[in-house]
């Protein structure tokens, strides 16, 4: 028999018994679309956060008094927040005067507030208080207007750059500029309209107010820490200008050489760690659960094989009688397996793309189908196949031929 023959009698006898075929399929049509949709999900979110992650700029180092640096330092990140002291405008300073290896240090601080226009409100709007440069360092381009400038900052003047959701949403005809916004009960002019960012994991990122950081400290104090940015000059390494930051920072702090580091230093590539070290466990357990059903699928293949070498045993008995060989026989069922479980993988796979999508659309979810799973759907499937009806297959290759000639 050929190879065309094989498949195409495999192709008859599902066809044949389409209902069946249809539910013994489900088992694995749920497991290829059970793992092909978490591989979509983690793809997409590792494409998501490569592109999404680094807002402050390639290269920027971030000073914070505490980062998270993973769940398996979770204890140590809240000990560290409660512990650190916080990070002040003198130990900006004392950076920018300091350092040798960076050319910029850049500092924003945080807050909330709603923000008005006439009779218009934007609920829990982020207030961002940050220094003259800080649009240096990070990838915020205006749409409109200008940016705070040193001169903004030196004299705590009262004026904003709005995130391109805020200024949407109180200036929907985009006549921002000029204009005089109310930022909880203090007016403020508009000097400025930010680009959008888009969101990341659902969440926008263009819900903001800038103003001067010295006019955010005159309003809500200077009870929080700041967090800095640094960029190292072109062509120095990130570790050394790491190393001179904990230098000028323990020194400051006074901290002995046994002491650990009362801040945090991060960069993006770190930051961009977390989140493939995240993946990766996530994907460590899950898949193998969800791998659970594929096993199943296997099993209810096998099992509906077996009932199939039963029905078809005078089949198979005539097939002999006629010359088939058993090697012939073993193909045939194999095949027949195999095809069955390949159909159900196909269909997994479509079905995880489409319910992705869809669940993307409405939910913000990052997806994208890599092609190493679409390949690893459809030879794990088929292998599935292949492995589970083997019993099956054998048991009828072995069948003697007079008495499968004599089954009902």
């Amino acid at each position: 028999m050929s190879w065309y023959e094989v498949f195409r009698l495999a192709l008859d006898a599902i066809w044949a018994h389409k209902l069946r075929s249809f539910l013994t399929l489900l088992g694995i049509i749920i497991g290829v679309a059970s793992v092909t949709a978490v591989a979509t999900v983690i793809e997409g979110f590792s494409e998501y956060v490569n592109e999404k992650v680094a807002v402050y700029g390639t290269g920027a180092l971030t000073v914070e008094k505490a980062a998270f640096q993973g769940f398996a330092d979770f204890e140590k990140f809240l000990r560290a927040i409660q512990r650190n002291p916080d990070l002040t405008t003198e130990d900006m300073r004392a950076l920018r005067e300091q350092l040798t290896l960076a050319d910029e240090v850049a500092a924003q601080d945080g807050s909330a507030a709603d923000v008005r226009y006439g009779n218009t409100v934007v609920t829990l709007v982020g207030i961002q208080g940050v220094t003259a440069n800080f649009n240096d360092l990070s990838t915020v381009e205006l749409a409109q207007g200008r940016v705070i400038s040193p001169f903004d900052e030196e004299n705590r003047r009262a004026v904003c750059v709005l995130g391109a959701d805020v200024a949407k949403e109180l200036f929907p005809r985009g006549d921002a500029i000029g204009k005089t916004v109310k930022l909880g009960r203090d007016p403020y002019e508009v000097i400025g309209v930010a680009k959008p960012l888009g969101t990341f994991l659902g969440q926008s990122q263009d819900n903001y107010v800038q103003i001067p950081l010295t006019t955010f400290h005159k309003v809500y104090g200077e009870r929080r820490s700041l967090t800095l940015y640094v960029r190292p000059r072109r062509g120095v390494p990130t570790e050394l200008v790491e190393d001179e930051i904990r230098a000028i920072l323990r020194t400051r702090h006074h901290l002995s050489p046994r002491e650990e580091d009362d801040f945090s230093i991060t960069s993006d590539p770190a930051t961009q760690g977390i989140f493939t070290t995240l993946l990766a466990t996530v994907s460590a357990v899950v898949l193998p659960i969800t791998g659970i059903s594929l096993v199943v699928g296997g099993i209810v293949i096998m099992n509906i094989m077996l009932v199939s070498v039963t029905e078809r045993t005078r089949e198979i008995g005539i097939r002999k009688s006629l010359g088939a060989r058993r090697r012939d026989i073993l193909r045939q069922f194999l095949a027949e397996s195999a095809l069955l479980s390949l159909i159900g993988g196909i269909i997994g796979l479509v079905l995880a793309y489409l319910v992705m999508l869809v669940v993307s659309h409405f939910s913000g979810l990052p997806v994208a189908l890599p092609f190493w799973a679409v390949v690893l759907a459809l030879v794990v499937s088929g292998s599935v196949g292949l492995f589970f009806g083997i019993y099956p297959a054998s048991k009828a290759a072995r069948l003697d031929p007079i008495q499968a000639l004599r089954a009902d």
